[in-house]
């Protein structure tokens, strides 16, 4: 708890092993994948980008040609950019020097007053980044995470919770990898990037056999963005400068996946989905639905007859409530401001706010008070553990 307040961290990261492919990827798919190694030969800790498939790399490392040098920041270099909230700190080297394990990660929780946290990737923000992928190599990948982070969230069950990195090159692929992680390994949902995969758009049909899925299982849908994916359009917009990028993709992105979900009717046909769109903070959203309200009398009977909206209302909370945001540590990334996050919210909007917002994940994830007291006694042994 924080503060005497529940806490959803809707969003916290870990960083994912140097040898998981070695570990978990199917064999006939190995020589396919190649990622940095050390002087013994062994897979080492490297900037995500370094994972090659198919000859490509994953991410846009390249791209980095003007970062400043800075003096070597130790245990913090596996996040090399300077100037970042937590470069140098060492707010992260509790979690370095246990080469981020599931206790680390119970620790950064319990530094923040987390009661359960819902765990997305790193360096797998950016595996399916690109369009024309091998459908059964996008499965493989998502298997041999979702087989790894499954045995990571064994830890601490009750307080780490995750979701399912799918295989958007092959829909259907997608529901039954979703279907196995939910049912056999207790995924809460899946992942998915907001950038467009094979030019499918998210209100096309093409999607709709997901949407239902995620209904029947009542499974989160969470969207969120990565900078650096190959396949997204900032690339060719913004061009190497990661700063412009970085400012422009975690809005730009969400806010075309939102208004594809709202004007083409998703959340009209799939009642029940529910859809979190994360790191990408809340004060775009006020705005861009008045701009669809403003929009959507001259558009209702040609474009969308489908639609029903609300009328407009001033304020942010007003207009899309307090109980429909929610917070994330982000944490161990460089952007992060753990261990604060829930800290700083405390300190500037009212506390009965904070307490809603603090709690948002619950009502994304379906958490009950149920999973709460699971959580606090799991927080007790994993105290007594250490």
């Amino acid at each position: 708890m924080k503060d005497g307040f529940r806490f959803v961290d809707s969003d916290m990261h870990i960083m994912e092993p140097p040898d998981l492919f070695d570990r978990y990827l199917d064999p006939q798919f190995k020589d396919r994948i190649s990622v940095p190694v050390g002087a013994d030969g062994r897979p080492t800790r490297g900037a995500a980008g370094l994972t090659v498939i198919d000859g490509i790399p994953t991410s846009d490392v390249d791209l980095q040609q003007y970062r400043k040098r800075v003096r070597n920041s130790g245990p913090q270099s596996t996040q090399p950019l300077s100037g970042s909230r937590l470069f140098d700190t060492g707010r992260l080297d509790f979690a370095v020097e246990r080469d981020y394990d599931p206790v680390a990660q119970v620790m950064g929780m319990e530094m923040e007053g987390v009661d359960i946290a819902v765990l997305y990737p790193t360096a797998g923000l950016a595996l399916l980044g690109r369009d024309n992928m091998d459908p059964q190599l996008s499965l493989a990948i998502c298997q041999a995470y979702n087989n790894w982070i499954h045995e990571f969230c064994a830890y601490s069950p009750d307080q780490l919770k995750w979701v399912a990195m799918l295989p958007v090159h092959d829909v259907h692929l997608a529901c039954r990898e979703l279907v196995r992680c939910v049912h056999e390994l207790g995924a809460v949902g899946s992942f998915i990037r907001p950038n467009l995969v094979n030019g499918h758009y998210w209100h096309s049909n093409y999607w709709d056999p997901l949407y239902t899925v995620h209904e029947e299982l009542d499974a989160t849908w969470g969207f969120h963005e990565g900078v650096s994916a190959l396949y997204s359009r900032m690339i060719p917009l913004y061009g190497e400068n990661r700063f412009y990028r970085h400012v422009a993709s975690h809005w730009i992105e969400m806010q075309q996946a939102l208004i594809a979900m709202i004007i083409g009717g998703v959340f009209e046909f799939h009642p029940k989905l529910r859809v979190g769109f994360l790191e990408a903070q809340n004060s775009w959203v006020p705005g861009l639905l008045s701009r669809i309200e403003w929009d959507y009398p001259q558009y209702r009977d040609s474009h969308a007859p489908y639609l029903a909206l609300e009328p407009e209302i001033e304020a942010t909370a007003g207009l899309i409530g307090a109980d429909r945001m929610c917070i994330s540590t982000d944490y161990p990334h460089f952007d992060s401001n753990f261990p604060h996050v829930s800290t700083n919210l405390l300190k500037n909007v009212p506390r009965e706010i904070a307490a809603r917002i603090l709690a948002g994940g619950a009502q994304l994830y379906g958490f009950t008070d149920a999973h709460f007291k699971k959580a606090d006694a799991a927080a007790a042994k994993a105290s007594s553990r250490r």
